[in-house]
């Protein structure tokens, strides 16, 4: 006979009779303190064990963020060089994390590794507190979705980023808009947007179906957690309007200026990243596919009366990431890697959710087959080496060794007071140089440039949205640079680069 205990750790809760000898409320609170605490144990070592054979191999955008939690821990300054001022940091909440860890450890690179473990530890306990409430293992829910997670090739290749935060945060909405709690989903969902200002979609889709799905009448919760989360982003946003220059970050104009060559573009990326790098692909669409099939199941069980949680968790995560995926390829964007972090996100979550939710032996081989997919994701990333160069999918020019090195070089080189053009990838050549090393993201004079070509081709309201973004912009004309940084191909003078895929390459100061 079960107890009420276990039945509200493995399944749904019911009235079940309270044996004599059962722990009370306060006892029951402390296992509950006690499995958390395990559970936020797994997902920060799942996070470790990833940033241990990552760290060296982090992407150029990593290190724009890394330059501005330095930036800010050294000259209390907010840009990408401590010589300009700067708004191209997409993730705020990622950079005052890495500020965190910055204060703590002193090293900018440990401080990535602190920022993942806290944030897989996070997504671990919310995904635990959803699985609770709709009524499924909770440590299944959690194991499988911060596993998938991290031996995923498209999140392996962006750590340093923002994309696990991405990963907790829609967790988190999930987690508390299951239980419509207004204020806490609020909460979350305003952190989301912190994170990424394009996460207020996903996050608002679940929300809404959460909360107004079942009960029509809840839309005064659901727009009082809207509003939550409005209040939660609004400052940062409105000083950065004021003080920086721009509403949102500047990376959302320079990201979002056309497709990659050959016309690939978010709508079409997977098919020509297949093509590039067919086995993590291949890891990638089983994960996302089993998600979809769980999407399904659950719309069809729901269709047909169904009136479960469980159900309504996994619709909500499948539109919320339908949602995000067909705003991006509307726009036409290029098909940056971390763009797909969030619709992956719900889905792996999906795909964690409907495998815990079917029978105990058909739950067994589905957990075998996602686990056997995720060994081979990390067999695949881990015969680069331990730790690696650079993951699997990669799409700069250099590696990080690569590009510290010349970046160390370049400010060695560079006389005081001079200025050099990047070669077109910055990040991580201006966390090696500490230099005035620039480009649209670093100088905001080249940065509104871009904005000029952008209103003088766009339409009524995206001009009225860039002109309302950039109406406190400080207007300067772009200044010549006293030196240039140049990539080529092949072998050469200058700085050698090396990446598997591309081959040798050279920087030339000019």
């Amino acid at each position: 006979m079960a107890t009420g205990l276990e039945q509200s750790v493995d399944g749904p809760a019911r009235d079940v009779p309270t044996l004599p000898d059962e722990p009370g409320p306060a006892s029951r609170r402390r296992w509950w303190d006690r499995r958390t605490a395990l559970v936020a144990a797994g997902g920060g070592l799942l996070g470790a064990l990833l940033f241990l054979v990552a760290y060296r191999g982090m992407p150029d955008d990593s290190y724009i963020t890394l330059d501005y939690a330095r930036n800010v821990v050294e000259y209390g300054h907010w840009g990408l060089t401590p010589f300009r001022d700067a708004n191209s940091a997409t993730s705020p909440l990622n950079v005052w994390l890495l500020i965190g860890g910055i204060l703590v450890s002193g090293r900018p690179a440990v401080a990535v590794g602190l920022v993942l473990i806290a944030t897989t530890a996070v997504t671990a306990v919310w995904a635990a507190q959803l699985g609770r409430s709709v009524g499924v293992r909770p440590a299944l829910v959690a194991g499988l979705t911060v596993g998938l997670l991290v031996t995923s090739p498209i999140f392996a290749a962006v750590v340093g980023m923002e994309s696990f935060l991405v990963a907790a945060t829609l967790v988190g909405v999930a987690r508390y808009a299951a239980d419509r709690r207004a204020v806490a989903a609020g909460i979350v969902t305003g952190l989301a947007a912190l994170t990424r200002p394009d996460l207020a979609l996903p996050a608002v889709v679940l929300v809404a179906v959460l909360f107004l799905a079942r009960a029509p009448r809840e839309w005064r919760r659901a727009l009082l957690a809207v509003g939550v989360g409005v209040l939660v982003t609004l400052p940062w946003h409105v000083w950065s309007w004021f003080v920086l220059g721009s509403f949102v970050p500047d990376s959302l104009i320079i990201k979002t200026s056309g497709a990659f060559p050959g016309g690939e573009v978010f709508g079409n990326g997977p098919l020509f990243m297949a093509v590039r790098w067919p086995i993590a692909m291949l890891v990638v669409g089983v994960v996302a596919g089993v998600g979809v099939v769980s999407v399904v199941a659950s719309a069809v069980r729901w269709a047909r009366g169904a009136d479960r949680l469980l159900d309504r968790v996994v619709v909500a995560a499948g539109l919320a990431a339908a949602a995000h995926y067909a705003a991006y390829a509307a726009m036409g964007v290029s098909s940056y890697i971390w763009y797909y972090c969030p619709s992956l996100a719900l889905l792996t979550l999906c795909a964690a959710v409907g495998a815990a939710d079917l029978r105990a032996r058909v739950t067994g081989a589905v957990v075998t087959g996602l686990a056997l997919v995720a060994g081979i994701g990390v067999g695949h990333q881990a015969g680069l080496g331990i730790p690696w160069p650079h993951p699997t999918i990669f799409g700069n020019w250099a590696s990080a060794a690569d590009y510290i090195n010349a970046g160390t070089e370049l400010g060695r080189t560079l006389p005081p007071g001079q200025s050099v053009l990047a070669p077109g990838e910055i990040g991580t050549l201006a966390f090696g140089c500490r230099c005035d090393i620039v480009d649209q993201f670093s100088d905001r004079a080249r940065l509104m440039s871009i904005v000029d070509s952008r209103l003088t081709a766009a339409g009524p309201v995206e001009g009225f949205l860039l002109r309302l973004n950039f109406l406190h912009a400080e207007r300067r004309p772009v200044e010549a640079p006293d030196r240039q940084l140049t990539y080529e191909t092949g072998p050469g003078p200058g700085w050698p680069t090396y990446v598997i895929g591309r081959g040798a390459g050279h920087l030339i100061l000019e």
